[in-house]
């Protein structure tokens, strides 16, 4: 298993294994052309690259060099955003998100942040529920429009530790 950084040279191999993953996780909940709309919008090679000019982080999980998960986040002045964070259906339940998550803290504590939010679709129950076994805690809930008549109707959690 190794944790591979991307950098501008790798978003094209990022961007169609996070596109892949996402659409796929998303499709049954917000629909297929929302999960396209937002995979092209977020996950695009431009914009990836984008966020890292603006100094996001985004690690791939790769086993045998097959990507299993990935992630994203960005330090801010006092805590980490957690941006996403996301494995493979046939690579679940076998402890990639908590290695993924893991790296996130880390970082985290190594900038000597201990705070950690991130924002969860209010009605993707398995991700909120992984979240409070984390320790996460719900801190507020938006809705922002995104564009072509889709919103990202979100809870705002939180972690300190």
């Amino acid at each position: 298993m190794e944790l591979l950084q991307i950098d501008k040279n790798k978003t094209g191999f990022l961007s169609d294994f996070a596109s892949e993953v996402f659409i796929d996780y998303y499709n049954d909940l917000i629909g297929h052309e929302q999960a396209f709309y937002m995979a092209d919008l977020f996950l695009s090679p431009e914009a990836i690259a984008k966020l890292i000019d603006q100094g996001a982080i985004f690690k791939m999980l790769m086993e045998k060099e097959q990507p299993t998960g990935f992630t994203e986040y960005i330090k801010e002045e006092e805590r980490v955003f957690l941006s996403k964070l996301y494995v493979a259906r046939n690579e679940r339940s076998k402890g990639l998100g908590r290695i993924l998550f893991e790296d996130c803290k880390r970082y985290a504590l190594d900038n000597d942040i201990h705070k950690i939010y991130l924002t969860v679709n209010k009605y993707n129950t398995p991700s909120y529920e992984i979240y409070l076994h984390l320790g996460f805690k719900v801190i507020d809930a938006v809705v922002n429009n995104i564009g072509h008549g889709y919103v990202m109707d979100d809870y705002i959690m939180e972690l300190e530790f």
